[in-house]
């Protein structure tokens, strides 16, 4: 019976990092395309003087834009539990 649990605990684990894997790769390649990730878990939309940043917070990872008010945008995508330069520029 240990046996059968530590399986199917194993095979849980093995298809929920698959799947994130996925859903990763997946956001990256829309992010790429200046598109917003599939899921977001906390949007946040700031007003600053030059323009506007967005951001969306998945699963590990962040999509960002800063959209300036002249013309041009900035968009990315990164690690949710690190700064961008952008928001260390914009001091956010």
């Amino acid at each position: 019976m240990k046996k059968i649990l530590l399986t199917i605990i194993k095979i849980l684990v093995i298809v929920l990092l698959i799947t994130w894997m996925i859903l990763f790769v997946v956001d990256y390649f829309r992010a790429k395309d200046g598109t917003k990730p599939l899921i977001c878990l906390n949007e946040s939309t700031v007003e600053v003087d030059e323009g506007t940043y967005y951001s969306c917070t998945s699963f590990g990872y962040k999509y960002y834009e800063y959209r300036l008010n002249a013309g041009g945008s900035k968009i990315g995508f990164g690690p949710s539990f690190i700064k961008n330069e952008t928001e260390k520029e914009l001091g956010l």
